[in-house]
């Protein structure tokens, strides 16, 4: 997020306020798309942080995104997911240069 090259994964170590931060700045097709690669760990505590209502939509639309019960190729999902990734790091990215999200040293 600063000067380092981070991936979506590093978001695990953010803390869960600032994890709650990013989450609430990504739009919710982007961060749903980008759930449906997210290893478990990290999906579940991201899913845990977002607002009730909006949890259950998510996980209603990662079921509908299962790549079993999609008709597109799956690498036309994956490739739409990591492009969301890199989305939500561009915006992870923007909050720290504001300094509304810290990463550990």
């Amino acid at each position: 997020m600063g000067k380092q090259a981070y991936t979506f994964d590093d978001l695990d170590m953010l803390n869960d306020a600032q994890l709650s931060i990013l989450i609430s700045e990504c739009p919710y097709r982007l961060l749903t798309l980008a759930l449906s690669t997210t290893y478990e760990s990290l999906r579940k505590r991201m899913l845990s942080l977002i607002p009730g209502d909006k949890r259950h939509l998510a996980l209603k639309d990662l079921e509908d995104l299962s790549f079993d019960e999609v008709d597109a190729p799956r690498e036309t999902m994956i490739a739409e997911s990591n492009q969301s990734k890199r989305a939500i790091m561009r915006i992870a990215k923007s909050l720290h240069d504001e300094g509304r999200i810290v990463t550990p040293d």
